[in-house]
């Protein structure tokens, strides 16, 4: 077929063919004159199709608000939505102490306190939920406060990220506190200063940290240095705290301890 052959076509325009246009058409009986064919697209839609597909997105956004609301009214009701939801059996110990347990963390979570109470007079290591000799970690949704009771004293830590109780011979052992208040040095250093007159530590040991640190560093050796201030002396409980520091990202964790003294 030649250029010239070709006849231009104007798109989305259907040209009619009459018997006076195609006189071969004209000879054909009426019955053998070819029927236009709809596309598929163009088939004719029912009134009863058309109320169908007019419902169905407004079907569709009822059914998605009925099951918000459902969910809501589920959420609203249960323990976890409740500002201070009473602690069950299963997360609070006889004297009032956290269960250190899923189910005991649980419920710290929610209230936003964990409670304690370390040597003579603490719960027992079946009774906190734990076997008689080992660990539990425990990683909260939000920054708690820890009450620990030893003794007569009472020792309160703010925006506590985390903690690790170890228990030995049916005993609680350790519990130690991961606070979640400072990334560097000099904030480490800052926060257990301020925490030696509450928790009975002499606050001049940490004076030569910061030296051996820069020790640490010239020399190029090791990736961690360690220190520790305490242990307290002459109270109920035994409280030491850990900074550590990792040399490669400068981060410097710091963890606070109790123990029963003795």
């Amino acid at each position: 077929m030649t250029a010239a052959a070709l006849i231009p076509i104007q798109a989305g325009r259907r040209r009619s063919v009459t018997d006076q246009s195609c006189p071969a058409r004209a000879r054909l009986p009426a019955a053998s004159a070819p029927r236009t064919r709809e596309l598929p697209w163009n088939v004719p839609v029912s009134s009863r199709t058309r109320t169908l597909l007019a419902w169905l997105p407004a079907t569709v956004l009822v059914l998605i608000i009925a099951g918000v609301v459902v969910a809501s009214l589920a959420i609203q009701g249960s323990w976890w939505a409740l500002d201070r939801p009473a602690a069950s059996d299963d997360q609070r110990a006889s004297d009032g102490s956290t269960m250190l347990t899923d189910t005991g963390f649980d419920y710290v979570n929610v209230s936003g306190t964990f409670k304690v109470r370390i040597g003579e007079g603490a719960v027992s290591a079946a009774g906190l939920g734990m076997p008689e000799d080992g660990e539990k970690s425990a990683e909260f949704r939000r920054p708690v406060r820890a009450v620990i009771a030893a003794g007569k004293e009472l020792y309160v830590l703010d925006d506590i990220s985390g903690l690790t109780a170890t228990t030995v011979d049916g005993e609680l052992a350790s519990v130690t506190f991961v606070p979640d208040v400072t990334n560097n040095w000099s904030g480490a250093l800052d926060y257990l200063r301020a925490l030696s007159p509450d928790l009975g530590w002499d606050a001049a040991q940490l004076d030569p940290l910061t030296e051996q640190l820069g020790e640490f560093n010239r020399s190029g050796e090791g990736d961690t240095f360690t220190a520790r201030i305490g242990p307290s002396e002459g109270g109920p409980a035994k409280i030491t705290g850990d900074i550590l520091f990792d040399r490669t990202t400068g981060a410097t964790p710091v963890t606070i301890t109790f123990e029963p003294a003795g």
